[in-house]
């Protein structure tokens, strides 16, 4: 049905008929949609929609880099979520519009201009509070990027495109490679969807081999720390699901490089699983992401000359493979 359809459907009913339509659409939303919904119900109720179509005056980089800083001051301390006296309970659902236009605003400035990499730089902290967000709760949402309107790899890739917009140094590499395996996760969003984004912006072996590094480190650091904790420290699970994010990303990275027994090797060595067969079946589900039967394969077989008994799963997906050639 079109707009002038429904206008015309609508003006010429009942009123109480009018309202009950209208409930029951309002009813078949999610609760993510009601969120959306529900400001925006209250804002043309209340006539505040009419008062924000005013043409607001195009504000300067200054301007926008404040707002962005006071509003990430206020969402750090939960003033978002909580009750508290300096953001009006009104205002906070609200939240989600700011951040959707202020990425907006920072995806519009370009690389030559000289506010583009501190623009790079709010972006990146936008992402990672939405990051937390979905760690903790900062918003009224259990999913903070849903609610913001982005899907979380869409927004990385985003972020990814835009930091190495101003080159590929050691430190942007490094950076990026960090926040594609730790931070909150979207509900609907997995650790490898961010890693494969990253590998599509690694176009050259040089800075596929600075991620790698920059893997290597990051998981030796955390295996250093796990040694100080006792068995059932809570911060243990968090150190050892990042030093998977960042063995499944260092085993995407080698297979890309066509270095596969070196990949899987260190793959083997590092991943802290349940067992040896998990670490298999982890290892090829990274290989899916390549794309390579016959890297797939060769992992496979690595597992066998390992005394892995693989699922049968994996027996009869390497049958398939085996059957294609």
């Amino acid at each position: 049905m079109k707009v002038q359809e429904l206008r015309q459907m609508l003006s010429s009913a009942e009123r109480s008929r009018v309202e009950k339509a209208f409930v029951e659409s309002y009813k078949q939303l999610k609760k993510y949609q009601k969120e959306e919904a529900d400001i925006l119900i209250r804002d043309i109720l209340s006539g505040q929609s009419e008062k924000s179509g005013v043409k607001k005056e195009k504000q300067s980089f200054a301007e926008l880099e404040a707002q962005i800083e006071t509003f990430l001051e206020n969402a750090k301390a939960g003033n978002y979520y909580a009750p508290n006296r300096v953001i009006p309970k009104s205002q906070r659902p609200k939240w989600r519009f700011l951040v959707k236009g202020y990425i907006k605003e920072l995806g519009k400035i370009v690389p030559d201009s000289e506010h583009y990499e501190r623009a790079t730089l709010l972006l990146r902290e936008i992402y990672a509070l939405l990051c937390e967000a979905c760690n903790y709760y900062l918003f009224s949402t259990e999913d903070a990027f849903r609610s913001a309107g982005w899907l979380q790899d869409e927004l990385f890739h985003l972020l990814v495109s835009k930091t190495f917009g101003s080159g590929f140094s050691k430190d942007n590499v490094a950076e990026m490679t960090v926040m594609a395996c730790t931070g909150g996760l979207s509900r609907e969003s997995l650790y490898y969807e961010q890693q494969a984004v990253l590998l599509s912006e690694l176009k050259t072996s040089d800075v596929k081999y600075i991620a790698m590094e920059t893997a290597k480190k990051e998981i030796r650091e955390r295996k250093e720390k796990l040694h100080g904790l006792g068995k059932y420290d809570h911060q243990r699970y968090y150190l050892e699901e990042e030093i998977n994010n960042f063995c499944d990303l260092f085993l995407m990275l080698s297979l890309s490089l066509a270095e596969t027994e070196s990949g899987v090797k260190y793959y083997f060595k590092n991943s802290i699983k349940r067992d040896k067969e998990t670490i298999l079946y982890c290892a090829l589900r990274v290989a899916d992401i390549i794309d390579d039967d016959e890297m797939w394969k060769e992992i496979y077989k690595y597992g066998l000359s390992q005394k892995i008994k693989p699922r049968d799963e994996l027996t009869k997906e390497y049958q398939e493979k085996i059957g294609r050639n």
